[in-house]
């Protein structure tokens, strides 16, 4: 699934395209993806406004006019891919977003093949009490005291830290791929409780995160099997992995092997040696 840089990334190069230009037409190829698309309240609320702002908030990028805000989510193989044309020609489009200044226009395709994202539209008032926004977690890049705020959100959690860090009603973003690497540039063993880390430990954690998140959007995400930028490229920062997917090889630092487990469901790759 696409994380934080990825989002980041495809929400940049959105932005750069869209602000300021007007929404003129959405057409729909589905009627539901992993939800139903509410189709009249999306027209609502971007066909014909102008798009003041493009953003995103933990892994959703979101499309704002003065009539409210038009939600996107790409699930594990969601794409949004920029074209001249309005007319599908990738294979599981489902919606096309056209967007348009004279007699330029510019078309955003909603392509999904397993259909897990999700498209949706919300009035201004509504953000904050929905249910897919109302619980989560800060923004781990824009919060200047996230050391603080880890430490005191982990005091009764008994669960592992990595799994704690990817709660994201505690901070979010901070997915698998991540976590792994994060806590390795921390020195912090996946596997430790959350409430048995120190605030200074945690002060590493939150160092380790910030550099790990802002070196990947730098690079352009973390690209496995789907995910693209806009224009469809891919992000690279999978060059520069340190731990993971890197079970049973040395380890960069230390030479040796990169151990394996699973957490939660999830599996979680680290240095016992580096990582204490």
């Amino acid at each position: 699934m696409p994380e934080l840089p990825e989002v980041e990334c495809l929400t940049r190069s959105v932005a750069s395209a869209i602000s300021g230009l007007k929404c003129v037409d959405i057409d729909f190829y589905r009627d539901a993806i992993r939800d139903p698309i509410p189709k009249d309240k999306l027209r609502d609320i971007l066909v014909g406004q102008k798009i003041e702002r493009v953003y995103r908030r933990s892994k959703y990028l979101l499309m704002e006019t003065a009539a409210g805000i038009g939600v996107i989510h790409l699930g594990m193989t969601g794409n949004l891919l920029g074209f001249e044309s309005k007319d599908p020609t990738i294979k599981h489009t489902h919606v096309v977003f056209t967007f348009g200044k004279g007699r330029k226009s510019l078309s955003f395709h909603y392509v999904d093949p397993r259909r897990f994202g999700r498209i949706s539209a919300l009035f201004p008032d509504e953000i904050d009490e929905h249910e897919w926004f109302r619980d989560l977690g800060p923004e781990p890049l824009e919060t200047v005291r996230l050391s603080e705020h880890l430490f005191k959100a982990s005091r009764k959690k008994s669960s592992p830290v990595k799994s704690f860090l990817m709660d994201p009603n505690v901070v979010v973003g901070v997915g698998n791929i991540y976590a792994c690497e994060s806590l390795f540039l921390a020195g912090i063993n996946p596997l430790r409780k959350a409430l048995d880390l120190s605030q200074s430990e945690y002060g590493l954690v939150a160092s380790a995160i910030k550099k790990t998140l802002k070196k990947a959007i730098a690079a352009g995400g973390t690209t496995f099997r789907d995910f693209k930028n806009s224009d469809g490229s891919a992000g690279y920062f999978v060059v520069d992995l340190n731990v993971y997917d890197r079970s049973k090889k040395p380890c960069l630092k230390c030479g040796n092997p990169v151990n394996m487990e699973r957490i939660s469901g999830r599996s979680t790759f680290f240095c016992p040696f580096c990582q204490t």
